[in-house]
């Protein structure tokens, strides 16, 4: 993989509102070494023009820790849901298909709506009530 000219493809889902439908638009950008899916979107989204030379509106999606602790930017990558911080391009089957997760309403491309989650952990209080402050 030392090719500087490589290229990744990315097919993704993409959704411009919560009420259109949904469809899929295909990236191509330069390959880098230990490049992850979120550093690819990144890179999407300071150019973003899809594989057909068009410019078109910038991909969204959510991020948060990038360190694999938040969940934020979980995702379904080539059929699977697993976090995107952490999902390595070089160990991706090509093209890459991008897709949100099923389970949540979509905001918007890869940005769901998690807010029932939110609710349903604030019902139950699953948290650990900390006083004070700790160094």
């Amino acid at each position: 993989m030392a090719d500087t000219n490589k290229k990744v493809r990315f097919i993704i889902t993409r959704k411009d509102s919560p009420e259109s439908e949904s469809y899929k638009e295909e990236f191509e950008i330069e390959y880098r070494p230990n490049m992850n899916v979120i550093s690819a979107l990144m890179e999407i989204r300071r150019n973003p023009v899809n594989a057909q030379g068009k410019t078109t509106t910038p991909v969204i999606w959510d991020m948060n820790c990038l360190e694999e602790v938040c969940g934020a930017c979980f995702m379904v990558i080539n059929g699977k849901a697993r976090q995107s911080c952490t999902a390595l391009v070089d160990q991706l089957e090509q093209p890459i298909r991008l897709e949100p997760m099923k389970t949540f309403p979509v905001v918007r491309d890869l940005m769901i709506d998690r807010s029932r989650m939110f609710a349903s952990l604030k019902r139950v209080k699953a948290w650990i009530p900390v006083a004070g402050t700790y160094e």
